[in-house]
């Protein structure tokens, strides 16, 4: 049971610490796209911990739990799994409890999220095939006074724009817009958004999960913002930015005038670093965020034996 609740309790660690962390490592310059994986492979990371750590309580013999700690089992018997056999069924019936509320929470608000974006898809689908726009990207423009400008997902992907934000805009900042929303449908951010949105409404009392949908919103926010720059400039994508920022989108799309402004403002003066860097950041920072959990229990579980050890 002792490598079971290392688990859990690595779980937790990172679970409540870990956002702080992940937000200081955002404000040194990463890419939009690193920063999304760390929070998103954390989240990953706690949930795996948690998963493994129940079934390592429930599995006969603790599983691979025992070969582990054999190595300590002479020095650390009194503490081991054999010394409080009456803990482990009362431990793994209220561990599979709790993770089986939590499993049946995150597919009703999964359905619940992916019905309702069907219905809002299929309007606008159906909108769109009046218009007579087949390309593979299509544009709906509604006829709508006030700038509006947001991408859907899905299998069929689309961008939604308004008369009002032609006429308000300049075919350089219109160009930027546009690119900013496609750049959303071929990240796949709104699939990101989703997950996180679904985790974050499911393990609300987790702190990682509770401020992971803000910040994968901003953070694809960010990364469509870098990518419609790359390719139609920073300064009229800037102008456009100031110019839309009241229109906004249904709930479930990504808009041009979601996440904050000041930040996303900030964010096109910053400088990007290579793509080596940003690759070796990438990969480093994502596999310490999914490994965080096992991490934190195998110190757990060695500091524990070298105390107890003579």
């Amino acid at each position: 049971m002792i490598l079971a609740a290392a688990l859990l309790l690595g779980a937790v660690v990172i679970g409540w610490w870990s956002p702080a962390a992940l937000s200081r490592l955002a404000a040194t310059g990463a890419g939009p796209g690193t920063v999304i994986a760390w929070w998103l492979l954390a989240a990953a990371g706690v949930v795996a911990g948690a998963v493994g750590g129940v079934l390592l309580l429930v599995l006969p013999g603790h599983g691979p739990a025992g070969a582990v700690l054999r190595i300590l089992h002479d020095c650390w018997s009194t503490a081991g799994h054999d010394g409080f056999p009456a803990l482990d069924p009362i431990a793994g019936l209220g561990s599979v409890a709790v993770l089986g509320v939590a499993a049946a929470r995150l597919a009703r608000h999964a359905l619940d999220r992916r019905r309702r974006r069907n219905v809002l898809h299929r309007r606008h689908l159906t909108a769109l095939r009046l218009s007579g726009d087949q390309q593979p990207l299509p544009t709906l423009w509604l006829p709508d006074d006030q700038p509006i400008a947001y991408s859907m997902g899905g299998r069929r992907p689309l961008v939604v724009a308004s008369t009002g934000l032609a006429d308000r805009l300049t075919e350089p900042e219109l160009r930027a817009v546009l690119e900013h929303e496609r750049a959303h449908v071929r990240g796949h951010h709104h699939l990101l958004t989703s997950w996180a949105e679904v985790l974050g409404r499911t393990l609300w009392f987790v702190p990682l999960m509770r401020e992971l949908p803000a910040a994968v919103r901003l953070l694809v926010e960010l990364a469509a913002d870098r990518t419609a720059s790359a390719r139609c400039g920073a300064a009229p994508l800037r102008s456009a930015l100031l110019r839309v920022r009241a229109g906004e989108g249904p709930r479930r799309a990504l808009a041009m005038a979601g996440g904050d402004t000041e930040i996303r403002l900030s964010y096109l003066d910053g400088a990007s670093d290579p793509p080596f860097t940003a690759g070796v950041k990438a990969v480093a920072g994502g596999i310490a965020a999914l490994l965080a959990p096992p991490a934190v229990a195998v110190a757990l579980v060695v500091g524990a034996g070298l105390i107890v050890c003579p």
